[in-house]
């Protein structure tokens, strides 16, 4: 008969959510002092708190050093999950919110920037038809950023690239869709550049470049590019992620430069800001999928917005590159 570990029943009987806040509030300020000022608490109390939670988890959590409280193994763990407890908690309570006021529940989406607009047109249509309808909260940013809200708790769902961290066992990811990458140039310079073929990437050097931030796919091809051809990487006069900034600041920079998506670029150019280069460049950009967390509460609604998504993509005229 297998034995039960002494430590389950005190966390399944003990264990409480203002346990969780205190340790949070532990691993914030590294101090009883600390601790006790932002409860409004006495000291003695904030002791007499920590023992109560180290005897529940039947171990120290933290160590008592001369620079202050000092987390242990054992309090690294439990402070991680504490912190998704929390987390957790409060999604709950915004999602009961809506649900009385007649909401389905909530939906915590992140949007890489550089989302084709067939796909957007898709998510939108898909969550609006509901009924009754999510109440929807949206986050623009880099892969890596959107990857980590998954695996906090502060978002359900993100519409982000493959890479090696969003194909961990812990992340479910659908493909949606491929992109090819274009040059995109400011229209002043975008005749001397459509002449030459192929692209000569000593010109392309003294230009006035818009990267995206380091650490994106588009930033580490174009770094590659240039060192692969035997040229200095450029200082890039501007860094920007943002379609709206990029399109604005190349209005400004008549030997303005950058590398998009086609369906971005295309986007850009039709404002009338610059010219897309029409032949792609020969660099694969990672895929793009839709990611959650594996067994989250909202799988079931996001594994049927990569369904619906993947169906519209796949609609006669709706290819955002090549599916």
């Amino acid at each position: 008969m297998q034995s039960i570990d002494p430590l389950a029943p005190r966390l399944e009987n003990r264990l409480k959510m203002r346990h969780y806040a205190l340790l949070l509030a532990f691993a914030r300020h590294r101090s009883v002092t600390g601790v006790a000022r932002q409860l409004s608490l006495t000291q003695p109390t904030v002791t007499r708190a920590l023992a109560d939670i180290e005897d529940i988890f039947m171990q120290p959590l933290f160590l008592r050093t001369r620079r202050g409280l000092e987390p242990t193994a054992a309090g690294e763990v439990v402070v991680a999950r504490a912190r998704l407890a929390i987390a957790d908690n409060e999604a709950l309570l915004r999602e009961l919110e809506g649900v009385r006021e007649g909401w389905q529940g909530r939906l915590r989406i992140g949007l890489i920037p550089y989302v084709s607009p067939p796909a957007l047109d898709a998510l939108w249509k898909h969550l609006f038809d509901l009924r009754p309808r999510l109440l929807l909260y949206t986050q623009e940013d880099t892969t890596g950023p959107l990857l980590n809200g998954l695996r906090d708790r502060t978002l359900d769902c993100a519409i982000c690239r493959f890479s090696s961290a969003s194909t961990e066992d812990d992340l479910e990811q659908v493909l949606l869709y491929r992109q090819e990458a274009h040059l995109v140039v400011a229209r002043a310079s975008a005749g001397p550049l459509m002449r030459h073929a192929p692209l000569d990437i000593a010109q392309l050097s003294d230009m006035d470049w818009i990267f995206p931030p380091p650490h994106t796919p588009i930033r580490q091809m174009i770094d590659a590019t240039f060192s692969a051809a035997g040229q200095r990487v450029p200082v890039p006069a501007l860094e920007a992620y943002a379609v709206r900034t990029i399109s604005s600041a190349l209005l400004q920079m008549p030997r303005g430069v950058t590398v998009l998506p086609g369906d971005v670029a295309r986007a850009v150019a039709a404002g009338g800001a610059a010219e897309m280069l029409p032949q792609p460049l020969p660099w694969n950009l990672p895929p793009v999928g839709l990611a959650w967390l594996t067994g989250a509460p909202k799988a079931r609604i996001c594994l049927a917005l990569s369904e619906a998504i993947r169906e519209h993509l796949n609609s006669p005229g709706e290819h955002p590159e090549h599916g």
